[in-house]
């Protein structure tokens, strides 16, 4: 059974993290460690990373993912945009070896008609760089805007183009696979989804999910999460992906709206720990229910 995580804020500080993590009862966690709409670099004091790994062992949040700034961009038309991002992801995984993440999470982005050819030319700059243990995770994407990794191919493509480097894992979401037109939702529409993933970047590759319903139906290609069960995945196929065989070991981290519109919550943490074990029953929806929602909330499905 993978571990149960998600995105925490940073506000306050890593140790501000850590102790949310702690309140939502995670067993793993995802954060920024800088601002996600902000090109600075990450200025983490000696004080807050010992601060943040001592909560970590203590609490054995274990493994930890960095988010890269939304603003990484390495397929961008743009050569400046390009630029600041190889640098932004080179030091997002030196904060990621100083507070002991396992790697960086990134979308590789969107450009012109050499788009793919700049997000390779700007990954390669990347590894060169980079000289720790953190692995560089790209996410698949839900593809608005002829973004790079909506197909799994994408993914192989740049991974054949730096010759396979061990440093380079991969990231899951079913909200974008779904939204980019892989049919999670039913048992044979899973297994060829998987297929074609292991047939891409190897299924030994993928580090993480990003367990997210979806607001959009298959093949919008429209990036929009929902709670768990709230949106066009529902519960069934949530329970299955998360207990597949193949994906059963994957750390899940939730990057879910939540109900009070804040970010994963205690009620979807609950709920995907549920999950984990498999559908549940009509008894046990009701007993999380009237522990974690309030009396308005809509009922998953």
């Amino acid at each position: 059974m993978g571990r149960v995580g998600a995105h925490v804020s940073a506000e306050g500080g890593l140790p501000a993290a850590a102790a949310r993590a702690v309140d939502l009862r995670l067993e793993c966690l995802q954060v920024f460690v800088g601002a996600p709409q902000r090109w600075n670099r990450p200025e983490l004091t000696p004080t807050e990373v010992q601060s943040f790994r001592g909560a970590v062992a203590r609490n054995s949040l274990c493994p930890i993912f960095v988010h890269a700034p939304y603003l990484v961009n390495l397929a961008s038309k743009r050569g400046d945009v390009r630029a600041l991002s190889v640098i932004s992801l080179t030091s997002q995984l030196a904060a990621a070896d100083a507070i002991g993440a396992k790697g960086v999470v990134v979308h590789v982005g969107s450009g012109g008609d050499d788009a793919m050819e700049q997000a390779i030319t700007g990954l390669r700059k990347v590894l060169e760089r980079h000289t720790g243990t953190a692995v560089v995770i790209l996410e698949n994407d839900a593809g608005s805007g002829h973004r790079i990794g909506r197909d799994f191919a994408d993914l192989g493509t740049l991974l054949a183009a730096v010759d396979r480097d061990p440093r380079v894992r991969f990231c899951v979401d079913t909200a974008h696979s779904l939204a980019a037109g892989y049919e999670i939702r039913t048992p044979v529409g899973l297994d060829e989804t998987l297929r074609t993933l292991d047939a891409a970047v190897g299924l030994a590759r993928v580090e993480l999910l990003h367990v997210n319903d979806s607001k959009v139906e298959l093949g919008r290609n429209v990036d929009r999460h929902d709670n768990l069960g709230q949106g066009k995945i529902g519960l069934d196929a949530l329970a299955r992906i998360v207990t597949h065989p193949l994906l059963a070991h994957l750390p899940a981290v939730l990057e879910v709206p939540g109900y009070e519109d804040d970010g994963p919550d205690r009620p979807n943490v609950e709920l995907l720990r549920l999950l984990t074990s498999g559908l549940p029953t009509a008894d046990a929806l009701d007993a999380w229910r009237a522990a974690f929602l309030p009396p308005t909330a809509p009922r998953p499905s």
